[in-house]
């Protein structure tokens, strides 16, 4: 009768684990495929929207700003799990002083579909002293945090460099990097 007992038992528990690691196995981590992305927009295809700017008044040359970004792909769009980006649109405030300091705001990049993939963003922006004029560089870290649609559970992160002239409406920039459905 012990015998029985435990050769059941030992067959329960060898079930149990055939069955816990065919779970494992079947993992969503395992199933994402990471992709990459990478793209350049030039400035005769981005414009301001709006802008705002007001200065701080603590110190000469401290600016807080509020702006909108659109970009658009008349040839050759990036593409997310083959769907093609229609419009790329940054909302976003700046804290500057004397053109440096800091950028944080979001994304929303609307695809050809009708779905549309956000992100969040933060980053620096530095006018180096030998550039001339208003043109600022941003270095800046987009983090993917979903989406509509398919694209409801994207995630991702992108790196994106731009040099920008807010003052004459130019912006210019270059993205990459990698996202995943999960």
């Amino acid at each position: 009768m012990e015998i029985i007992l435990m050769t059941r038992l030992r067959a329960a528990v060898l079930a149990l684990i055939v069955v816990g690691a065919a779970m494992l196995g079947t993992s969503p981590v395992q199933a994402q495929q990471k992709n990459t992305i990478s793209f350049s927009v030039p400035a005769a295809n981005t414009r301001y929207t709006e802008q705002h700017a007001l200065e701080v008044g603590d110190i000469p040359g401290h600016q807080i700003r509020i702006f909108e970004n659109h970009r658009t792909f008349p040839n050759d769009p990036p593409a997310f799990a083959g769907v093609p980006v229609k419009d790329f649109i940054t909302r976003a405030a700046t804290d500057l002083i004397d053109n440096d300091g800091r950028v944080s705001g979001y994304v929303v990049f609307v695809l050809a579909n009708g779905d549309k993939v956000f992100g969040r963003l933060e980053g620096t922006i530095q006018a180096p002293v030998a550039q001339s004029g208003g043109h600022r560089t941003a270095m800046v870290n987009i983090v993917l945090t979903g989406g509509s649609g398919k694209f409801r559970n994207i995630r991702g992160r992108l790196q994106q460099s731009s040099v920008a002239d807010p003052s004459k409406g130019y912006n210019e920039g270059k993205f990459e990097g990698l996202y995943w459905l999960e």
